[in-house]
């Protein structure tokens, strides 16, 4: 009999079952309750099925990006059977609809310990939406996340990861991306509700012709701690990377940091820090970082810390919204980012987890 999980907390990461997708995943603690797929050319596996049944995951893929002993949370994770999913897209497959993850913490004051695997072939194409969160009941806790993915040439991910924990959870993700010629990787990364600590700096190599998109919107709220961010490294010949953040701070800690790096001509990067701080107990810090290392290439950062302006404010208020209406809209405005490149389905699923989160509904 498979065990109840807390389906309106996955909901509100984006695991939907009313929602069209190629196939879904589901954790609960480190019990894995669904490993599904429904397209031809898509192979979604348990991962320590995939290591066995194929010796170019193990041999290959598995702590091939990211090093066994980089942190005390990839040693954990290699001492451990893995736990998570290895999904592996075909050559020439091009897949439209998302595919759902969902990795839910259920048991208090345990730590979630997963090690994801994702392989696109050549000229394929794929989305994904992770969601992870805790049960209602569950405050304490610690998650461990690992992904390692590969984009073949001409190959195209979007990956999307939504955050719902709770006060006392601390948070690890730890990512490394491998960007093939000619491919495009598309991030995007939300986190609207209490933690106690997120750290989170995932690294992109990009080849020649490839790109790296790396957006994230931030709601730090009273004693919570973010720490995120993302590297870009542009390897490979007119190679190019975006990293766009937006923070807001109302009463929690924010460092978000960026670095783009350019070694190769015809390499270009950009990157965005945006900051709002709602009241004097709140931080955020910025931490842009740009290294060049090719005379042909452009590079550029803007960064801004602010707070709400009173002339739209006292706008907006007398237009006949409250006092609270009117900030709601100003802060939801401001953590507005439209992505190019994904699909309308995830771009309403991240507005509507944006939406709950600044009317104070989740």
């Amino acid at each position: 009999m498979q065990p109840k999980v807390d389906k309106d907390r996955l909901l509100d990461v984006g695991y939907d079952p009313g929602i069209a997708s190629c196939g879904r995943f589901l954790v609960l603690d480190h019990s894995i309750l669904e490993a599904s797929h429904g397209i031809k050319g898509l192979e979604v596996l348990p991962l320590a099925d995939a290591m066995d049944n194929y010796p170019h995951v193990r041999d290959n893929l598995v702590f091939r990006l990211i090093e066994k002993d980089k942190n005390e949370f990839t040693k954990t994770a290699s001492n451990l059977p893995p736990v998570g999913y290895y999904i592996k897209v075909e050559p020439g497959v091009k897949i439209d609809m998302p595919f759902q993850a969902g990795f839910l913490l259920e048991s208090a004051g345990a730590t979630q310990v997963i090690h994801n695997i994702i392989e696109l072939g050549e000229n394929s194409e794929a989305h994904i939406i992770n969601g992870c969160t805790t049960s209602q009941e569950t405050h304490k806790g610690r998650h461990i996340g690992i992904t390692e993915t590969y984009l073949g040439r001409d190959a195209a991910l979007g990956y999307t990861m939504i955050h719902n924990w709770a006060r006392d959870v601390d948070v690890y993700p730890i990512g490394a991306i491998l960007v093939g010629e000619n491919a495009r990787y598309i991030s995007n990364y939300a986190a609207m509700t209490s933690v106690k600590k997120t750290v989170s700096y995932p690294v992109a190599r990009v080849m020649a012709g490839g790109s790296a998109r790396f957006y994230s919107i931030i709601y730090s709220r009273r004693d919570s701690y973010f720490d995120t961010g993302a590297k870009v490294m542009l390897e490979g010949d007119a190679s190019s990377g975006e990293i766009i953040s937006r923070v807001v701070s109302d009463g929690g800690a924010a460092i978000s940091r960026q670095m783009i790096s350019g070694s190769s001509p015809g390499s270009l990067g950009h990157m965005e820090c945006s900051g709002l701080l709602l009241g004097n107990k709140g931080v955020i810090h910025s931490i842009p970082e740009l290294k060049g290392g090719h005379q042909d290439i452009d590079l550029s950062h803007e960064a801004s810390v602010g707070r709400i302006s009173k002339e739209d404010l006292s706008y907006l208020m007398t237009r006949g919204l409250t006092d609270d209406e009117a900030r709601s809209l100003i802060i939801r405005g401001f953590l507005d980012i439209k992505i190019k490149g994904i699909p309308y389905t995830i771009q309403q699923i991240i507005d509507e987890v944006v939406d709950r989160s600044v009317s104070g509904s989740m």
